[in-house]
């Protein structure tokens, strides 16, 4: 036995901590209250996450809302919406109301020219020590924008909105070039470099450098477009959020602020939940095949809550939520965008699996626990990419991509109006030496 496993056993033995000593201290594990609701801890005029009513103080389920700056996500995504829903949306969450016409062409032309990647920026940056997990490289590069920026320490909020724009601008190129890195240098496999092209939206530019130039149709475009929207923001409570707003609070670059947020969003119980999600699918239909009887899914979930498939967890990926509880309105939304793909790319027998699969599962975990439980947005995203031909370790870097205008918005609001370092307490239960 080396001296770290000995020591590490001894640390299990004499480190033990009682979750007894959790609820006699009230401790809020997770910053969770005992009813399942978050500690709250900021103020926001963001973005606002409805999933249940709250009556004498205990949960009643109720179907989900998810409003940005009073705006609800369906009006947002369900308007006959031109390619830049999302630009538009990015607007909304950033100054708080939607442009007029001739502000958001302004607005469209500062976004466009960010676009383009400091000179070099490629070659010593991004196609240097490819990582194998895409998001790993999508850190190294906003750490590296740092280098290139005159006045990188600016906490001023103008100029953190600025920053902040130029960064949202620039995630497709730098997903796309970090996937490209990899698929060359780790995969051996052949790889393309699309120039940006400014005539896009952002996520016309994600599609097509995502799948190396490869033409596009309209239901592709708006499809992500929609994804994008409904990925923007989520509240500050959520972990990538908060993670961003408490390494701001030290009053750190932007950039630094950017990059925790991202290592948050890297986790399976985060952002990577839509890999975890297709994987589950995949070795579901792998075992029972897309025609599969109801009596054959409901199997295979009993299987995985016995914690005997797929990752041995207990866990149906994709199937509840902390907040929402009789629905997700952005799954409901990425629901609908799937059936139109996968009459497009004639996929019907997949999505008609995942959606027996999904209300089969929310009737047997509610069987299980007694309370409801909804499909979440993760459950369709994988699906959803896979539809528009996006490689699977580009998952989670969407994501990112989406949800980077909603970090800068509670960034700047919590400079502008909180001002205070977080800092909460830890109990110390440790006994004397």
């Amino acid at each position: 036995m080396t001296l770290i496993e000995k020591e590490y056993e001894m640390l299990l033995k004499d480190g033990y901590i009682d979750g007894s000593l959790y609820e006699k201290h009230d401790v809020k594990r997770g910053l969770r209250n005992p009813n399942g609701t978050g500690v709250l801890v900021g103020l926001t005029k963001g973005a606002d996450v409805k999933g249940y009513d709250l009556v004498n103080g205990n949960k009643v389920p109720a179907h989900g809302h998810l409003l940005y700056r009073g705006v609800d996500l369906y009006d947002l995504a369900s308007e006959d919406k031109d390619q830049f829903g999302y630009e538009k949306t990015i607007f909304l969450l950033l100054f708080g109301h939607r442009p007029s016409e001739e502000e958001f062409k302004e607005f469209r032309t500062l976004l466009t020219d960010n676009y383009e990647l400091p000179d070099g920026f490629i070659e010593s940056v991004i196609m240097k020590n490819a990582s194998k997990d895409i998001m790993n490289s999508i850190q190294k590069s906003i750490l590296s924008l740092y280098s290139f920026d005159d006045e990188p320490d600016s906490q001023e909020p103008i100029e953190l909105i600025k920053k902040g724009i130029s960064i949202i601008a620039k995630m497709p190129a730098i997903i796309a070039y970090s996937y490209q890195a990899k698929k060359y240098y780790l995969d051996k496999k052949t790889f393309h470099i699309c120039p940006v092209d400014k005539s896009l939206s952002l996520a016309e530019s994600m599609l097509y450098m995502a799948r190396g130039g490869k033409p596009f149709s309209y239901t592709e475009a708006d499809s992500l477009d929609t994804a994008f929207i409904t990925h923007a923001d989520h509240g500050g409570g959520n972990n990538s959020a908060f993670t961003g707003i408490v390494v701001s609070s030290t009053s750190t670059d932007i950039y630094s602020d950017i990059t925790a947020s991202l290592c948050s969003l890297k986790g399976p119980r985060h952002g990577g939940a839509n890999r975890m999600v297709k994987g589950m699918m995949d070795m579901a239909i792998e075992e029972i095949g897309v025609h599969a009887s109801d009596e054959q899914i409901a199997m295979i979930i009993d299987r995985i809550l016995k914690k005997d498939f797929y990752d041995n967890s207990g866990l149906v990926y994709g199937i509840g939520h902390a907040v929402y509880t009789l629905s997700d309105p952005r799954c409901i939304l990425l629901k609908e965008k799937c059936v139109n793909l996968a009459k497009e790319e004639h996929q019907t027998d997949k999505f008609n699996f995942y959606s027996r699969f999904e209300g089969i599962a929310s009737n047997k975990l509610m069987e299980k626990f007694g309370k409801p439980y909804a499909a979440n947005v993760d459950f369709y995203s994988g699906l959803a990419y896979e539809m528009l031909g996006i490689p699977e370790d580009l998952y989670t870097p969407i994501f990112a991509c989406a949800r980077v205008s909603g970090w800068i918005a509670h960034i700047v609001e919590t400079v502008l109006y909180c001002n205070k370092i977080i800092r909460p307490a830890f109990m110390y239960v440790g006994g004397d030496k």
